[in-house]
C-alpha cells in the first residue's frame, strides 16, 4: 500500500481529511471560474481516493464534465490525473494508464503546469511497474522526478526518487538503487518526513545486502536508529524494518545475533500495540524461530515456526480463494456476456434471412468478432492461471529455502564429521531444487527452464560452497540449449548437482591448476550431457564398486529419464549421459 501512498499527493496523508475534504467541497461550491471549481474537486478526489474510492470516482466524474464544457486543457489534465489515481487505488491498471496517457497528450498542445505533468508521469510508471516494464517504468519516474523539482515539491520529490530506487533494487541493479535512495533520505531530511527517511534506510540496508556489502548494510542500521523513537514513524514501518534488521543480523551478524534478539523483541512489543501487517507477522515469526534455534531454544523455535506456518498458510489461503474468487466471476461475467450475445446473434440471424447478401456477409463479419472476443477471454484466463503457477514455484522456491537454511543451522550444532557432511550434501541437492523452481517462474511459460541460466549458476554457487575463486578455477561450459520441459530439468539438474559436487570433494586435491568441463548438446532426438573434471583420484573400478547414495541417486535419475551413463577415466573423470528426448525450441 506504501507504493500507492507515495504515488499521490500530501493531502492523500492528512490525518483530519473529513475536515480538509468539507472545507474543499465547500469552497467549490462558492468559487466564480469552472477552472477554480476543477482545481477544488481534484483536491478532494487526492483526499478521498484513499477512504473512500468510490466517492473520489463521483467527484472526478463531475470535474471531468465542467472541465470538458470550459475548454481548458490544464484542468482536464489535472482531471486526467486525478482519474489515473482513482483507477490505481482500484488496480485497475487498464484505466490508469488510459487516463495517464490522455493527460500526457494535452501536453503536445499545450503548457501544463510541472507538478500536473509529474503526477501523470507517475501514475504511467506505477501501471508500467506492475506490468513489469521495469526500463520504462524507470524512465517515466525519472521524467516524473524532474518535473517534481521543477514544481520545488519535497514530498513527491523524496516519493518519486524512492520509487525510482525500488525498481532498481527489484531487478538488482543494486549501485542504481544505492543513488535514488540517498536522494530519497536528502530530499526527506529537507522537509523532515522521518517516515520515509527510515523506509529509505531500509531499501539501501536491501541494497547493501544484494551487493554481499553486510559492513554497509549494518552501518545503515546504526543510521537509522535515531530516526525509529521517533512519532512520526508508523507502525507498519517499524514492523517493516524490525523484521528486515533481524534477517539481515540473523544471516550476516555475530554469533550472538544481539540486533536480531533485540528488534524482534521491539517486534514483539508492537504486536501488542497494534497490527503490523500479515507480511511482518510472518517474517517476524520465522526469524524467531531461526534466532531461538541459533540459541537451542527449541521449544520456543517450534512454537515460532508453528506459528509462521499457520500465518503463511492463512495468507496463501487467501491468496488462492482471492484467486478462485476472481476466476468465477469472469467465467459467470463471460458466460453471461456469450448468452447476451448468442441471444442477439440469433435475433439478427433472423432477420437477416429476409435480406439480401450483403446483410449475411454483415452477421459472418459478427460472428468473426465474436470468436476473437472468446479467444481474447481464454488468453487472459490463461495468463492468470500462468501467475498463478509462477507464484506456485514462487513458493516452492522460498520454502526450500527455509528448509536449506534450517538444515545450515542445524550442522553448525554437530560434532560428527559425517552427520555434517550428509547435512551439507543434502543441503545442495535442496538448492539446486530450489533454483529449478526459480528458474521456472523467472521464464514466461511454468513448464520449462532457462537450463542454460541454471547450469551456470548451479556450478558457480557449488564452487564458491567448496571454496574455490572464479580466478584460480578453470570453470568451462558449452550449453547449446537455451531451454527444457521442467519434467527433464529436474531430474537432470540433480545429476549435474551430484557429478559437480562428487568433482568438488574429491578430484581436486592434488591438482594445481583445477578445471571443470560442462557440456549440453542437442544430437538427433536425443540429448547429451558430460560432465569431466582433471583430478586423478577417480578410477572406473572404483566408480562401479562404490555403494554411496550419490551413485544411486545418478544411476536412478538416469534410469527415470531412460538414458544411458559411460564414464571415462583416462586424463580425468569424464560423465557422459544421453537421453533420449528433444529440447524446447527457444
Amino acid at each position: 500500500m506504501f507504493i500507492l501512498i507515495i504515488l499521490l499527493s500530501p493531502y492523500c496523508i492528512a490525518q483530519k481529511w473529513r475536515t480538509q475534504a468539507d472545507s474543499l467541497l465547500l469552497a467549490y461550491k462558492k468559487a466564480a471560474t469552472p477552472v477554480q471549481q476543477v482545481k477544488l474537486l481534484t483536491d478532494a478526489v487526492c483526499i478521498f481516493v484513499l477512504q473512500k474510492p468510490d466517492t473520489a470516482l463521483l467527484l472526478s466524474n463531475k470535474a471531468e464534465t465542467i472541465a470538458e464544457n470550459s475548454n481548458n486543457d490544464t484542468s482536464l489534465a489535472m482531471v486526467y490525473a486525478a482519474k489515473s489515481a482513482v483507477y490505481l487505488i482500484k488496480d485497475n491498471n487498464a484505466l490508469t494508464l488510459d487516463y495517464a496517457l490522455k493527460g500526457l497528450k494535452l501536453s503536445e498542445r499545450a503548457t501544463l503546469p510541472p507538478d500536473v505533468l509529474a503526477a501523470l508521469y507517475r501514475k504511467l510508471g506505477y501501471v508500467y511497474r506492475n506490468s513489469n516494464r521495469f526500463t520504462d517504468a524507470v524512465q517515466v519516474y525519472k521524467k516524473a522526478l524532474a518535473y517534481s523539482e521543477a514544481a520545488h515539491n519535497l514530498y513527491e520529490m523524496a516519493t518519486t526518487s524512492s520509487n525510482i530506487g525500488n525498481i532498481f533494487n527489484s531487478f538488482k541493479h543494486y549501485d542504481s538503487a544505492l543513488i535514488y535512495h540517498n536522494k530519497t533520505i536528502e530530499f526527506a531530511r529537507k522537509a523532515n518526513f522521518k517516515d520515509i527517511i527510515v523506509r529509505s534506510y531500509m531499501q539501501i540496508i536491501n541494497s547493501y545486502n544484494g551487493l554481499k556489502q553486510y559492513p554497509r548494510a549494518f552501518q545503515a542500521v546504526a543510521s537509522m536508529q535515531p530516526y525509529l523513537s521517533d512519532p512520526e514513524v508508523t507502525q507498519v514501518t517499524k514492523g517493516l524494518v524490525y523484521t528486515v534488521i533481524a534477517s539481515l543480523d540473523m544471516r550476516h551478524g555475530d554469533q550472538r545475533h544481539a540486533l536480531a534478539a533485540q528488534y524482534l523483541d521491539s517486534m514483539r512489543r508492537l504486536i501488542t500495540l497494534t497490527s503490523p501487517g500479515k507480511d511482518n507477522l510472518i517474517d517476524y515469526y520465522l526469524n524467531r524461530s531461526l534466532l531461538e534455534f541459533s540459541l537451542n531454544h527449541y521449544d520456543s523455535a517450534s512454537a515460532a515456526l508453528e506459528k509462521y506456518n499457520e500465518l503463511k498458510k492463512t495468507r496463501d489461503d487467501e491468496i488462492i480463494s482471492g484467486h478462485a474468487q476472481e476466476l468465477a466471476t469472469r467465467y459467470e461475467t463471460g458466460k453471461k456476456d456469450a448468452q447476451i450475445k448468442d441471444l442477439d446473434q440469433q435475433n439478427r440471424l433472423r432477420k437477416k434471412l429476409l435480406l439480401s447478401s450483403f446483410t449475411a456477409s454483415a452477421i459472418f463479419l459478427g460472428l468473426l468478432f465474436w470468436v476473437w472476443q472468446q479467444n481474447k477471454k481464454i488468453r487472459k484466463q490463461e495468463e492468470h492461471l500462468n501467475y498463478l503457477m509462477k507464484e506456485l514455484h514462487h513458493r516452492v522456491k522460498n520454502n526450500l529455502q527455509i528448509v536449506s537454511s534450517l538444515l545450515h543451522l542445524q550442522s553448525a550444532k554437530i560434532d560428527d564429521p559425517l552427520a555434517q557432511k550428509a547435512l551439507m550434501e543434502g543441503q545442495h541437492r535442496i538448492e539446486a531444487m530450489s533454483l529449478i523452481h526459480q528458474k521456472l517462474y523467472q521464464t514466461k511459460t511454468t513448464s520449462r527452464v532457462n537450463i542454460q541460466e541454471f547450469i551456470a549458476e548451479l556450478s558457480e554457487n557449488l564452487m564458491h560452497a567448496y571454496g574455490y575463486k572464479a580466478h584460480s578455477f578453470d570453470l568451462q561450459l558449452q550449453i547449446a540449449i537455451k531451454e527444457l520441459e521442467a519434467d527433464i530439468a529436474i531430474p537432470l539438474g540433480l545429476i549435474l548437482n551430484e557429478v559437480v559436487t562428487n568433482a568438488f570433494k574429491y578430484a581436486y586435491k592434488n591438482v594445481t591448476s583445477p578445471a571443470l568441463y560442462i557440456s549440453l548438446q542437442e544430437q538427433t532426438n536425443k540429448l547429451e550431457l558430460a560432465i569431466g573434471d582433471n583430478g586423478r583420484e577417480l578410477t572406473e573400478k572404483a566408480w562401479k564398486h562404490s555403494t554411496s547414495f550419490g551413485r544411486q541417486l545418478i544411476l536412478s535419475l538416469t534410469q527415470q529419464l531412460e538414458g544411458t551413463m559411460q564414464m571415462n577415466c583416462d586424463t580425468g573423470s569424464v560423465f557422459t549421459f544421453t537421453f533420449p528426448v528433444k529440447p524446447v525450441q527457444a
